[in-house]
């Protein structure tokens, strides 16, 4: 059965955040974007996040001048709810599709995303109410959405979130045959360091250990496996538009 890679993170929360930035030597070259997550919002209402509890995640992402991206992810994923044909799929014209497990200590669920690349000018678009949020995303995303969601979706009724200030580092070696991404998320009063490692599924538990191994070796305490930073965010975004006017 098709499994392209595993991704392997630990996230730190807000009190360890400045000091592991320190600790790990991640300085002034990180690379600033913004991450945009979009919901099912009714204002006025209690806020509630029915694409994230489906398992839906639409995310946009502005990664400086003007790149940005779109990422289409179900997660969790069952294999049984992709279509044959999109279990052959790789990539086409400026998209990439990947099924991958994602594993947060003892969490471990099955992902499958496709992510496209846009420009920040159609994102601001979006943004500024000069385009349908469904321009947002390429012609094959939603096809991919309308074939395989386990919920309908009417993209252009959605809310898209405030931003998520987002910084990610190159690459560095934490030790040999481990080389970490740091990205680190921060919105209000919410702030997280995430580290990650990509490994063939063959070798993910080696990997694991030698991640959390490295973590606690420079004291910092490995995430549980608890709610991921991202339903944190999104929850917190939601809260957050849920109680402006209703227009």
């Amino acid at each position: 059965m098709r499994l392209d890679s595993v991704e392997i993170k630990v996230t730190l929360s807000s009190e360890h955040v400045e000091a592991a930035v320190a600790e790990f030597g991640l300085g002034p070259d990180g690379r600033r974007w913004q991450i945009y997550f979009c919901e099912d919002v009714v204002r006025g209402n209690s806020p509630a996040t029915p694409l994230l509890d489906a398992g839906v995640v639409l995310r946009a992402r502005h990664r400086g001048g003007d790149k940005a991206d779109a990422t289409v992810k179900l997660r969790p994923a069952r294999r049984s709810q992709l279509s044959p044909e999109w279990l052959q799929m790789r990539e086409g014209d400026d998209w990439e599709f990947k099924v991958e497990a994602d594993w947060a200590g003892d969490r471990r669920v099955l992902a499958a995303s496709i992510t496209a690349d846009r420009t920040a000018t159609r994102l601001d678009e979006v943004r500024a109410g000069q385009a349908s949020l469904s321009r947002l995303f390429h012609d094959d995303q939603r096809r991919f959405l309308d074939s395989n969601s386990p919920v309908r979706i009417n993209l252009d009724m959605l809310t898209l979130l405030p931003p998520v200030a987002a910084v990610r580092w190159p690459e560095f070696e934490a030790e040999p045959k481990l080389s970490l991404r740091a990205e680190r998320w921060t919105v209000d009063d919410l702030d997280f360091l995430e580290l990650s490692a990509v490994a063939d599924p063959e070798d993910a538990p080696a990997r694991q250990t030698a991640l959390h191994r490295f973590v606690a070796a420079h004291g910092f305490p490995a995430d549980p496996g608890g709610e991921s930073k991202t339903s944190r965010v999104v929850g917190h975004l939601v809260a957050v538009s849920a109680r402006l006017p209703i227009a």
